[in-house]
């Protein structure tokens, strides 16, 4: 749904819907598309290689009077393809997507929540070749300070267009003229209107073709892994149990995002007849106990490029004395693929490296900072103190 972003002393239409056009449409293709996509506000934006119109409903308390498109004057503004998330104030960001001559993505102008702004986004990651940019209502602000060229207004197409040019024609004075000049002006809209519509259909086949020559695109685990810290909280909460039982005491404890897993094992005096909850082993010396973290699988994406990430954390472990190893993980998936199968790999959706943690401290009271893209996949009890095990996933 369109909105107005007040910055400065403009006020700016986000939100909107968008068409391509091979020439500068005239009243009556947009009035169609605009009939077509239930607008009935429309802006005509003139880039560098593309031309394109914008749709929206008016919106309420609203006349259409100097009002411009947000997305119209950024999208020449940065080196394509390009995407960027600006949030505009608490429960409010804009999203929008730019690429292949400059075009904004039909639906690449989004005003709405986090949430909407962010699926948005997914639902672009097949191109794999973005340049990001992240911000708020300040850097918006420079964004467009540095735009030279015009606003694009939005003009409201309420009312019968082709009214005027009837009237026009009818003072003339002669009604075969005007008959004449009225089938001329019929023929032309025709011919307009067909001519936008096979080149709208050209947009939409050559966007698919390029989806469909794009290299699948493994969804990063940047968002559907839990943040560092919450996994943290989870697996101490859960591991937080009395150190003996019925004469077993705790051996070992780790956890996974899904679950902790606490190794009991049996002293002296003790039996299997009492003994903690889980899964008894073999020779009926050790039981395992299962605890469910019920983490929520998904988190913000806060990646940042990989270099400035593994700096981060490089200093952090640096500065606390923790031995760290980050490595770039090698895939096989090619080399063991089955005879006749497809042997392209899907592509990562970011690069990454491979995170271990060694920390001789109880790490349930660690002070872990925010390092962008770090997730933590397990955590475990070793012979000196504790393991962490990750990744760290960047642009």
């Amino acid at each position: 749904m369109a909105g107005i972003i007040q910055i400065g002393k403009r006020r700016w239409v986000a939100g909107m819907t968008w068409a391509s056009y091979e020439d500068k449409p005239n009243k009556a293709e947009l009035r169609e598309d605009a009939q077509r996509l239930s607008s009935t506000w429309a802006a005509v934006r003139i880039g560098e290689d593309c031309i394109q119109g914008g749709f929206c409903s008016a919106i309420e308390g609203e006349k259409g009077s100097k009002l411009y498109s947000l997305a119209a004057m950024l999208a020449d503004s940065r080196k394509q393809p390009w995407l960027g998330i600006f949030k505009i104030e608490e429960g409010l960001w804009w999203y929008v997507a730019v690429r292949d001559g400059h075009a904004i993505l039909p639906d690449g102008d989004v005003l709405g929540g986090e949430a909407e702004t962010y699926a948005a986004r997914e639902r672009h990651s097949g191109y794999t070749d973005w340049n990001y940019v992240e911000g708020d209502l300040e850097l918006l602000a420079s964004l467009i300070k540095d735009v030279e060229e015009s606003p694009t207004r939005i003009k409201s197409i309420d009312g019968n267009w082709h009214l005027p040019k009837i009237l026009a024609g009818a003072t003339i004075g002669l009604a075969a003229v005007a008959a004449g000049g009225w089938w001329m002006y019929y023929q032309h809209e025709q011919e307009a209107a067909a001519k936008q519509r096979a080149a709208m259909a050209r947009m939409r086949e050559q966007m698919a073709q390029a989806k469909a020559n794009e290299k699948p695109v493994a969804p990063s685990p940047a968002i559907t892994l839990p943040l560092p810290a919450a996994f943290l909280r989870a697996c101490g909460d859960a591991v937080t149990l009395p150190i003996s039982q019925y004469g077993w005491l705790i051996d070992s404890v780790s956890c996974t995002v899904d679950q902790a897993a606490v190794v009991w094992a049996r002293k002296e005096g003790a039996t299997v007849e009492f003994r903690p909850d889980g899964e008894l082993s073999d020779n009926g010396e050790k039981t395992t106990q299962r605890i469910s973290l019920g983490l929520n699988r998904q988190s913000k994406d806060d990646r940042i490029a990989l270099g400035d990430a593994a700096d981060r954390l490089r200093a952090w472990a640096q500065a606390a004395g923790y031995p760290l190893t980050l490595t770039v993980p090698v895939s096989d998936k090619a080399s063991t693929a089955l005879p006749g199968a497809d042997t392209t790999p899907a592509l990562p959706a970011s690069p990454e490296m491979s995170v271990n943690i060694k920390i001789s401290i109880s790490i349930f009271d660690l002070d872990l900072p925010d390092i962008p893209g770090l997730r933590l996949t397990a955590i475990n009890m070793t012979a000196t103190g504790w393991e962490l095990i990750g990744a760290l996933y960047g642009r």
